[in-house]
């Protein structure tokens, strides 16, 4: 099943089955690219079988509350077995990241045990399926700039999700004082 639903930021997208969340699509100002997102990924949209009471709506509510600048914990269940060993242990090491914070690639690299795969790391990242619940967004590079960001919004939308956590001031460059 699927969600749209529109946040402070724009437009966001949720694919679930059951109780597992599977994939979240961060906010366009365009609900189109939403759904151009949502289907270009294989998943049809289809909001009339949402339903209150699904893990959907915690995880609607959490994310307007995320957009709207409030610390939220995301405790849903999610499924990562499409992924790889590798994929799984960088998400699981981005979970661990507190609010507010960053880390580097490398830092990341070497929390798994392959300081050399810091670019291995970025590639996960791309993928990552639950961006805010496994905070990508929190990943920077280590000369403090941000690094890419696939998601809609790119490199801006990443600078704005850092920017609302208070992990860096606000404007152009990264602080490293929040590692």
């Amino acid at each position: 099943m699927n969600r749209l639903f529109k946040t402070k930021f724009g437009w966001c997208g949720i694919v679930f089955d059951n109780d597992v969340i599977r994939e979240i699509v961060l906010p366009s100002p365009d609900k189109k690219k939403i759904l151009q997102r949502l289907r270009k990924r294989g998943n049809k949209i289809n909001s009339a079988t949402f339903r209150q009471g699904t893990p959907a709506t915690g995880l609607v509510k959490g994310l307007k509350r995320y957009f709207n600048g409030e610390k939220v914990d995301f405790r849903n269940r999610i499924d990562l077995r499409d992924y790889s060993d590798f994929e799984q242990a960088v998400y699981k090491t981005l979970v661990a990241i507190p609010y507010g914070r960053v880390r580097t690639y490398q830092w990341v690299a070497q929390r798994i045990g392959n300081s050399g795969a810091s670019r291995a790391v970025g590639n996960a990242l791309a993928k990552n399926p639950l961006p805010i619940i496994i905070p990508c967004h929190r990943i920077i590079k280590s000369d403090g700039s941000p690094g890419n960001f696939s998601a809609i919004g790119g490199t801006n939308l990443k600078k704005k999700l850092l920017e609302l956590e208070n992990a860096v001031p606000k404007g152009f460059g990264m602080s490293k004082e929040n590692y």
